[in-house]
């Protein structure tokens, strides 16, 4: 019997030729596709372009391109792995061999780290909520941290990189998140007590000017940065004796303790703090089995948990619900609740694509200018999604 295309597949109007070299590259919707045959098992879609005449497969710059596995299968895996399962649980629970979850893995994290960078750039924040998770890399005793910046504001994630605790992690952090947002000048960033943060703060988010030289003679002196009033960081300094937390000092490095307050009272809080990065970590450790506090789990080789990382943070971004996103009502709707119904999403007016009543993605509920991507409620829509490096 023959096998039909499922309802996941997309409209043909929704796909563009890949082809770079065509005029009609990246475009979708122009009428220029139609199917010239389906093949496999899943009945893929194999395309030919009118404008150069290129034939290629439908799956060809999506995560599932040159997948030898069923669809379902495919999706299942990266579904699993998504969940927190490692990659031996993995094989039993889709029942496909460990070089299929092995690939898979490396394909998803290498598409979602492309997606990321396509979308999430010139994003416009308010503030920015940087800290550190340990894990291990290779051996328990080969520490391989993950280090984030996240908007507190709508739970955006916008930057993951991975690597040693140290100046040079921070730094690439700060080179990344600079990258990707349109205000870099304009902004406070909250962090913990990592004296990098401090020492590298004004180098990447403040204003440099060059010194006058004293005299004729000489070298010019060093570059410096001046932090404009609009700037602020604000550190959080949790002082612990054995697991408990006895003292959190609140240290203003940069900016005004004004330009700080003023970003509290837009979030919503009543002093600094880091919650919305923390509680994204703790999220983090149970996406990822490598990540998990005290255990024996670990990832044998880096690339598997670089990938693991920035498949995380796709998911997390594009596919997941967050509650805090939502808006409790004014009053009570029932004799004897408290108002736990929620109203719809409180950052849903910017949205221009369609959205799901269950969930929302932090992609596309930005409150800067740029829309930066429609709603992912779940993975098997992602898997389908185009890029461009693909």
């Amino acid at each position: 019997m023959e096998t039909k295309i499922t309802n996941t597949r997309p409209a043909i109007e929704s796909l563009a030729c890949v082809e770079p070299e065509c005029d009609l590259y990246g475009q979708r919707g122009g009428g220029n596709l139609t199917i010239r045959k389906c093949y496999g098992k899943d009945r893929i879609r194999y395309l030919r372009c009118r404008g150069c005449g290129s034939e290629f497969s439908e799956r060809k710059g999506t995560a599932l391109w040159n997948t030898k596995v069923c669809e379902t299968k495919a999706v299942a895996v990266a579904e699993h792995l998504s969940e927190g399962c490692s990659q031996e649980s993995v094989t039993r629970l889709v029942k496909v061999d460990i070089s299929v979850v092995q690939r898979l893995n490396r394909v998803v994290g290498q598409h979602s780290r492309r997606f990321h960078d396509a979308h999430v750039c010139a994003v416009e924040v308010e503030a920015l909520a940087a800290d550190e998770r340990h894990g291990f890399s290779g051996t328990k005793q080969q520490a391989a941290w993950e280090a984030e910046v996240m908007d507190p504001q709508s739970k955006l994630v916008l930057t993951h990189v991975q690597g040693q605790r140290n100046e040079e992690l921070i730094r690439r952090l700060y080179q990344d998140v600079c990258g990707r947002v349109a205000n870099r000048h304009n902004l406070v960033l909250f962090s913990d007590g990592e004296p990098s943060y401090a020492s590298l703060f004004a180098e990447f988010f403040g204003v440099a000017y060059q010194p006058s030289r004293q005299g004729q003679r000489g070298r010019w002196p060093k570059t410096r940065y001046r932090i404009p009033r609009t700037l602020a960081h604000v550190q959080i300094i949790k002082r612990r004796e054995g697991y408990r937390v006895v003292q959190v000092e609140i240290r203003y490095s940069h900016g005004s303790r004004k330009r700080a307050q003023q970003a509290l009272d837009r979030l919503g809080y009543q002093q600094p703090n880091t919650s919305a990065i923390e509680r994204r970590n703790a999220t983090a450790r149970r996406m990822a089995v490598y990540q998990i506090r005290k255990s024996i789990a670990f990832a044998r080789r880096p690339a598997v948990k670089i990938a693991l990382g920035w498949w995380g943070v796709t998911v997390y971004n594009g596919c997941r619900p967050h509650r805090s996103l939502r808006t409790p009502l004014p009053q009570s709707l029932a004799k004897k609740n408290s108002c736990n119904v929620r109203l719809p999403w409180r950052l849903a007016s910017p949205i221009i694509f369609s959205q799901s009543k269950k969930s929302c993605s932090r992609l596309s509920i930005h409150t800067g200018s740029v829309i930066i991507s429609p709603d992912y409620p779940n993975l098997t829509a992602w898997v389908w999604v185009f890029t461009a490096a693909g």
